[in-house]
């Protein structure tokens, strides 16, 4: 019997790639108005600084920190990075956490899960107080029982760490947890590997066209209708 579900946070509780467009513009209208770059510069400086940053500090939380990403930025614009650097930051994640919200019948399914007492937890790579305020931001603050993020576990996913802090905070085993996430490789065949069951959340227009066929072993739902209907048929009754 299922005891708990373990979702993963961006991309899976809320469209993450929209906000996440969404806020880089923001920023970019900024650094334009306030240092006369062009539109070209600034991307081209982003993304040589996103790139370095995840090169040097490899696969960990820190390597995700937009104040990082801001900083370099400035420096291979040959600005100073204390002059915009903050408010690139700060003007990233106020429009992201303004305009943050649940996936359609996200909101219902979590009800479910309450109502059935199967608890709810949430695995992400990322800084603890990051996901911390999106949470908050979404309204989720009184529903989830276990937060594990990498930075916490000090380990990405799909490295057995994470999962098995995911484990020892929610005092279930592996086979009594169901994993749910948008990642193939992370929030998948990792959480399967842990001897988990898993579901792929893959919204349309999302599904990676390099991923390989032979690899859709799992369940796959493109919403929370079809997953809400998936727990009802299979999961709640395991």
């Amino acid at each position: 019997m299922i005891k708990a579900v373990i979702f993963d946070l961006d991309g899976t509780l809320y469209d993450y790639n929209t906000l996440e467009k969404e806020a880089f513009a923001a920023v970019g209208e900024l650094v334009l108005e306030k240092i006369g770059v062009s539109e070209e510069q600034y991307a081209e400086a982003f993304g040589r600084a996103r790139q370095e940053v995840k090169k040097v500090l490899g696969e960990v939380a820190a390597s995700h920190n937009r104040m990082l990403y801001f900083q370099k930025t400035m420096e291979f614009l040959d600005i100073r990075p204390l002059f915009l650097t903050h408010e690139m930051y700060e003007t990233y994640w106020g429009t992201f956490l303004d305009k943050m919200v649940l996936f359609p019948g996200a909101r219902e399914f979590l009800d479910e899960l309450y109502e059935r007492n199967i608890r709810i937890g949430i695995c992400s790579d990322m800084m603890a107080h990051v996901q911390h305020r999106k949470l908050m931001a979404l309204g989720l603050q009184d529903d989830v029982d276990c937060l594990v993020t990498s930075e916490e576990a000090g380990v990405e996913k799909p490295s057995p760490e994470i999962f098995e802090l995911c484990f020892r905070k929610l005092r279930f085993k592996p086979e009594e947890i169901c994993f749910v996430g948008d990642t193939y490789e992370k929030d998948v065949k990792g959480p399967i590997a842990m001897g988990m069951q898993a579901i792929w959340f893959c919204p349309e227009g999302t599904q990676d066209p390099n991923q390989k066929k032979e690899e859709f072993t799992c369940d796959k739902v493109s919403s929370y209708a079809e997953l809400k209907a998936l727990f009802e048929s299979r999961y709640f009754i395991l």
